[in-house]
């Protein structure tokens, strides 16, 4: 042992003898490396300025970090868990620190734990000795905690980006392929990268390095053996489908997609192709799953996700519903929550890009879940015809090159998106069917070309395109036309007669609609319409209004105006009647004020109105906004009494 000053403190006399100190089971190669890899690291000059925290060897601990170059990098606590990158790259959590614990995570670098934080021993002769396979456990549990409480609190939602596209703070795309962090030509180690963590994963499929086959063409012409409906524009979506699902987590909108078709017309095989395209866990996939499910495999990744078969199920189960309900956050990369066992609930952002595929699109799906999909639709195979065969490497390797052109061109990104968006303007496609196939048109066109698209392309692409989308606008709907049709088609008996009218005819009659009340109000002794042609009057037209008023009145609903220009009004107030016609519905507990003052022309008055006794404010809507109130039941040719039959006025009293 190296002789000491008798005036150093005895700090600095057990770290000399730590330092001379031999290890009982004589040389360790293992031991020497870390050694060196531990004095290297002290000598680094770039490290942080010291502290007089931690180990042995404490005034050379950076803050923050476990020792001065330490496979193991803390960052951070939340509660009672502490989290670390392990010497793999791999987030860990430990809320026990233990040794057990602390020597798995070191894991394959436990030579250096042990060197760091030595185990000594004394000999009967006075000598010190490093134990091997030991360390002084106290000492490094206390190194970490503070190391982890130097860089404060950490969540890992949020923070935390796993396999797939992402974006950075600069825009630039950021591709996790769990072993490497591939930036522009860069590829790093997983680790930290402005503020966010890219941990370790098992590998997905890496992009090609280089593109030598002509892909994006064979993808093309793969995809027109399929039946499509839309045989013009359909292959290119689906070059478009497949892009976004490569880089979903990086867009700032991501559109969904639905396969629907009848049996024997081939989704279950374009489902498989789509899994050769991404390779080996580049696909969650999955025929039969729940949400909890579907969340548990992405976790932090950004993988896009198909799921087949996802037919209607029971009116009783939820799974299908909440299975929908994730696909609508995860468009706009919103936050999913749900209760767990212990009471601290779980969350999570979904950044993936889903599909599914069935025979029937469930009429689970709300307005603002249909206007978020891209719906491609297939038509039966002739018969005979011969399967597609599907080489899974030869596959793999065209979605590798594929997704190599898709990153080597991101930087024209923003630009593309936004010439598509402009050029769908003149067409008049806006909101979210814009957002949905500007997308997926420019995802496609920039597989294709390294170029920005032409005006002819532009102009030629979106003239195709929006045709298709006006003609299923109004199938989409809106949350507005929901409602309407929803309030209209609810049945409505008062006088108890076992008759399943609804309330639009109720509503027509109120509203002076020649023909409207022959079957509301016939004569209980004939047995047929007391009220024939010649004597449907402007008298018999006025008797039927007041009578369907009175009736709608016990529910919450009114006819207002005048024959040549009605109105609607539902009231405010949750009266009983209101209640039961919208129960079950997306608008009970008073929710249908918000929705019907979304349709158009509608506008609340300032003065409340009686309705069967109850004073309510309430929203009116125009006949004209609700058009098969104004069309003639019956024949289309109207009879001479009703075109000499000239209301004048609209009897309010209530």
């Amino acid at each position: 042992m190296t002789d000491i000053p008798t005036n150093v403190t005895p700090l600095h006399r057990l770290a000399d003898d730590l330092d001379n100190a031999p290890t009982v089971a004589g040389p360790d190669p293992r031991f020497d490396d870390a050694a060196d890899e531990f004095d290297a690291a002290q000598d680094d000059p770039q490290d942080a300025p010291a502290d007089q925290g931690g180990h042995r060897r404490g005034g050379d601990r950076p803050r923050g970090e476990i020792w001065k170059g330490c496979p193991v990098k803390p960052l951070g606590y939340l509660g009672p868990v502490y989290y670390y990158l392990d010497p793999l790259g791999q987030l860990r959590s430990l809320t026990k620190h233990d040794a057990q614990n602390i020597m798995m995570l070191f894991a394959g670098k436990l030579p250096r734990l042990y060197f760091a934080f030595p185990k000594m021993v004394a000999d009967k002769k006075g000598g010190v000795y490093r134990k091997p396979e030991h360390f002084e456990h106290q000492l490094a549990c206390s190194a970490m905690i503070t190391a982890c409480g130097e860089r404060g609190l950490f969540n890992p939602e949020g923070a935390v980006r796993g396999v797939g596209a992402w974006t950075d703070d600069d825009g630039a795309l950021v591709y996790h392929t769990g072993d490497k962090i591939l930036i522009g030509a860069q590829a790093l180690d997983p680790d930290q990268h402005q503020g966010k963590i890219y941990p370790a994963y098992p590998a997905i499929p890496h992009p090609a390095t280089a593109v030598k086959s002509d892909a994006v063409n064979q993808l093309l012409d793969t995809a027109q053996t399929w039946a499509w409906e839309r045989p013009d524009i359909d292959p290119f979506i689906c070059l478009g489908l497949f892009g976004v699902q490569a880089l979903g987590g990086a867009l700032a909108w991501r559109p969904a997609f639905w396969l629907t078709a009848e049996r024997a017309a081939g989704k279950s095989a374009f489902q498989e192709w789509l899994k050769h395209l991404h390779g080996p866990k580049g696909l969650i996939q999955s025929t039969d799953t729940t949400k909890s499910g579907i969340t548990s495999q992405i976790g932090h990744s950004s993988l896009p996700v198909a799921l087949d078969e996802l037919e209607p199920s029971d009116e009783g189960s939820g799974k299908e519903k909440a299975i929908i309900e994730l696909m609508r956050i995860a468009s706009s990369g919103g936050q999913w929550l749900r209760g767990s066992a212990d009471q601290k609930g779980a969350s999570g952002n979904v950044y993936s890009s889903f599909m599914a595929s069935s025979i029937l699109i469930p009429g689970a799906l709300k307005a603002q879940d249909r206007s978020r999909l891209v719906i491609l639709s297939l038509k039966a195979l002739p018969e005979n015809t011969p399967p597609l065969k599907l080489r899974a490497d030869t596959w793999r390797a065209r979605g590798a090159a594929i997704k190599r052109l898709l990153i080597d061109r991101w930087p024209t990104w923003t630009t593309r998106l936004d010439m598509w968006r402009e050029a769908f303007e003149p067409h008049g496609i806006s909101g979210r069917n814009a957002d949905n196939y500007a997308t997926v048109l420019a995802m496609a066109q920039m597989a294709q070309s390294a170029d920005l698209p032409t005006p002819e392309e532009l102009a030629g692409w979106t003239a195709k395109v929006a045709a298709h989308v006006r003609s299923s606008i109004d199938e989409i709907g809106s949350d507005a036309t929901d409602i309407v049709t929803h309030l209209l088609s609810q049945q409505f008996d008062p006088f108890r007669r076992g008759e399943r009218l609804t309330i639009a005819a109720w509503i027509k009659a109120a509203g002076w609609r020649p023909r409207a009340g022959r079957r509301l109000f016939r004569d209980k002794d004939s047995g047929d319409d007391a009220y024939v042609a010649d004597q449907e009057t402007q008298s018999v037209l006025a008797d039927h209004a007041k009578k369907a008023n009175n009736s709608l009145a016990s529910v919450g609903l009114r006819v207002i105006g005048t024959p040549e220009a009605p109105e609607l009004f539902i009231a405010t107030a949750q009266l009983q009647g209101l209640k039961d016609l919208f129960e079950r519905s997306a608008w009970n507990h008073g929710g249908w004020s918000q929705s019907l003052k979304r349709v158009k022309g509608a506008y609340s008055p300032k003065a409340s109105r009686f309705m069967d006794g109850h004073q309510t404010k309430g929203t009116v809507i125009p006949f004209s906004s609700m058009p098969g109130l104004l069309a003639f039941d019956g024949d289309l040719v109207r009879t001479e009494a009703e075109a000499t039959a000239q209301p004048t006025g609209m009897e309010d009293s209530y």
